[in-house]
C-alpha cells in the first residue's frame, strides 16, 4: 500500500458507513412500495446498502469484504431499514405515499442520492488505499455506489435505475474523478470527500428535476 495514500485509511470507513445507512434506507423503502413484510423490508434494505461495498470488496482483493470483519456495517444496514420501518409507522399509509412527489418517492430519492455520493467517495478512497491507480480507482467507487441498487432493483424485478436514461452512474463518476484528482494532491481527501459527495447527490437530484437523461435519438425508419 503506498504511502500517498496511508493517511486517507479513515476515509472510506466513514463515507462505507454513512453510504450503508442511506442504501439501507433506500432498500427499505423499496420493499415498503413494494409491500413487502418484516422479513422482506430487512433483507432487501441489507442487500441494498451492503452489496455494493462486498463487490468492491472482492474485485480490489480486499478480502474478506469488511462485511464479515467488521460489526458495523451490518449493524447500520439494520439500523437504516429500522429507521425506516419507524417512520412507516407513524399513521400514514404507504399506499398514499408511493406516488411521484409524495413523501415516500421523495425520501427514496435523497436516499438514493446520498448512497451515490457517500459510495461513490468511499469506493474511490479504498480502492485507492489498495494501490489501484486512478481510472480503475475511479471505476470502483462507481461499482460500489451503483452496485446495491442494482442488486436491489433485481431482487424486486425492475430494471436497475443504472439502465434506465436517467443519470445515475454518470454523477458517481464525477464525484469519483474529483476523488482521484484531489487525491494526487493532497493524502488528507476528508474535506474535499465531502464537496465530492455532496456534487454527487446534487447533481443526480438536479438530472431528476429537471429530466436531464442519456437517451438515443430515435432512428427515422
Amino acid at each position: 500500500m503506498s504511502d500517498v495514500h496511508a493517511n486517507a485509511l479513515h476515509l472510506p470507513v466513514l463515507f462505507d458507513l454513512l453510504g450503508v445507512f442511506t442504501a439501507a434506507s433506500s432498500g427499505a423503502l423499496t420493499a415498503l412500495r413494494k409491500g413487502l413484510d418484516l422479513v422482506g423490508v430487512l433483507v432487501l434494505g441489507a442487500a441494498t446498502g451492503l452489496g455494493g461495498g462486498v463487490v468492491r470488496d472482492l474485485m480490489i482483493g480486499a478480502i474478506p469484504p469488511a462485511l464479515l470483519t467488521d460489526w458495523r456495517y451490518l449493524t447500520i444496514a439494520t439500523a437504516g431499514s429500522a429507521a425506516v420501518i419507524a417512520a412507516e409507522y407513524r399513521g400514514v399509509p404507504t399506499a398514499d405515499r408511493v406516488r411521484p412527489g409524495t413523501p415516500l418517492a421523495t425520501a427514496f430519492h435523497l436516499a438514493d442520492a446520498a448512497t451515490l455520493g457517500c459510495f461513490a467517495v468511499s469506493g474511490t478512497g479504498k480502492a485507492l488505499a489498495y494501490g489501484l491507480a486512478s481510472v480503475p480507482a475511479a471505476l470502483m467507487g462507481v461499482v460500489t455506489a451503483v452496485g446495491g441498487g442494482v442488486i436491489r432493483d433485481v431482487l424486486v424485478n425492475e430494471v436497475p435505475w443504472v439502465l434506465r436514461r436517467e443519470l445515475y452512474a454518470v454523477p458517481a463518476l464525477i464525484g469519483a474523478l474529483i476523488i482521484v484528482v484531489c487525491a494526487r494532491f493532497e493524502p488528507n481527501l476528508t474535506p474535499m470527500a465531502f464537496v465530492a459527495a455532496a456534487v454527487t447527490a446534487a447533481l443526480r437530484l438536479i438530472s431528476l428535476r429537471r429530466g436531464w437523461n442519456a437517451h438515443l435519438p430515435r432512428v427515422q425508419r
